[in-house]
């Protein structure tokens, strides 16, 4: 990350920034591929070993020059509302921790509510984008059947699987 925010900061004192999100940060869903790290969606058995390339949602805001701060938690195997997670720990709602994000995008959620980043990336595909944006106030869009490509995401539910952001407003939504 230091290594990412460093060349972005010389592209910027260049003069040459690769585009409006070099040197913004962003998060990724653990249920999808970013190197270096693995991809556990959200269990204790999958993901051991790193990624050996990235989902295209994640090279192509690489290659935009985002900042990408690392993987969030999900709901194991994305399979519940909740956010719940006995192997990585349930993320909690920044606006009231005793509750939880809700959806298995909730750790993408809970980082965009705290502040950590502007936008993240999370799939959906019964609700995991959605749920969590509403319950923290965000904007989340489940972007439309193959409008987004799914190579690196975790084949969970390939029929119904949508990548997109949840993000603080509409505005960013859409960018990202």
């Amino acid at each position: 990350v230091l290594r990412q925010a460093k060349e972005s900061t010389q592209r910027f004192k260049d003069g040459k920034p690769l585009s409006l999100f070099d040197g913004v940060p962003v998060a990724v869903k653990d249920e999808i591929d970013m190197t270096p790290y693995p991809t556990t969606v959200g269990t204790s058995f999958l993901g051991k070993t790193p990624a050996r390339e990235d989902a295209t949602v994640v090279a192509r805001l690489r290659s935009a020059g985002a900042l990408l701060i690392g993987k969030t938690n999900m709901h194991e195997i994305g399979i519940n509302v909740t956010g719940l997670n006995p192997h990585h720990g349930t993320t909690r709602n920044p606006y009231n921790p005793a509750h939880f994000t809700g959806g298995s995008s909730s750790g993408s959620a809970t980082a965009v509510a705290a502040g950590f980043v502007p936008v993240a990336i999370g799939a959906d595909g019964g609700g995991s984008i959605r749920i969590p944006a509403g319950f923290c106030g965000l904007v989340g869009l489940k972007a439309t059947y193959g409008r987004v490509s799914e190579f690196g995401a975790f084949p969970l539910d390939w029929t119904v699987a949508h990548i997109g952001p949840i993000a603080g407003s509409a505005t960013d939504a859409a960018l990202t």
